[in-house]
């Protein structure tokens, strides 16, 4: 359901949710684990549906890798809670106040924590710490992706073929104008940030394999090879222009 949140279909087709189709109609035995959405998500009756990475897979403090926080930086500024220089900006105090990422260790770790322990219910230490891990891992590989396209349209704006909308705060792309992005480019951009990013760490938690690949990493690779040769063709026809 929606672009950046098909979580249901992600589910349903998981080995999690096949299983509890199994049970429903019998193929499984009422005693089969066979967890629902509720199982990990609404534990004990908690409706918050909080997780670590929250809606949009970017958090605080910065990892140690410093690829890995020159990448998150990037898409900070992209999502506009920093500006093109790396400095706080309202919109940042505005997701905080949504709750739409966490921005301490401790409140990650809350949330990793519990479910950490919601895996435990099935499956082994080992095995719930590495699962999470890779989904860890995933959106470090996909914020790669999505960083250097960010860079590649910022490089627009610098070079100012890509001149500032008089609704943009700063010469640079904004992922959370949508479908409103005033370029093609950037309209490339946001589908690669709100629905195929979305697909690639939220498919790899949800233990969907397909959607992780087809429906999101493999997206994002088209993506930033579109946006590379784009972004070529837009400096190509300016350079033309000017002689």
């Amino acid at each position: 359901m929606g672009i950046d949140h098909p979580q249901w279909e992600m589910y349903s087709s998981s080995k999690h949710g096949v299983r509890y189709l199994l049970k429903q109609i019998g193929v499984l035995p009422e005693s089969a684990a066979a967890p629902t959405c509720q199982s990990c998500h609404m534990t004990g009756g908690n409706h918050a549906v909080r997780t670590a990475w929250g809606f949009v897979a970017v958090r605080l403090p910065m990892p140690d890798d410093p690829k890995w926080a020159a990448d998150r930086t990037t898409i900070l500024k992209g999502l506009g809670a920093l500006d093109p220089s790396g400095k706080p900006t309202a919109r940042l105090g505005a997701l905080k106040d949504l709750d739409v990422f966490r921005t301490t260790q401790e409140d990650w770790q809350k949330e990793r924590d519990r479910m950490f322990a919601n895996c435990r219910q099935c499956h082994s230490p080992n095995f719930a710490r590495g699962e999470l891990e890779k989904g860890d891992m995933m959106i470090r590989e996909a914020d790669r992706l999505l960083a250097e396209a960010i860079e590649i349209v910022a490089g627009l704006y610098r070079d100012r073929i890509i001149r500032k909308s008089e609704h943009y705060a700063y010469p640079y792309p904004d992922l959370l104008a949508f479908h409103d992005a005033p370029t093609s480019i950037e309209q490339k951009l946001y589908l690669m940030f709100l629905e195929h990013r979305m697909r690639t760490f939220q498919g790899t938690f949800h233990a969907n394999p397909d959607y992780a690949l087809w429906y999101g990493w493999s997206k994002m690779v088209s993506d930033i090879t579109e946006i590379r040769k784009m972004a070529a063709d837009m400096r190509k026809e300016k350079k033309g222009r000017r002689r």
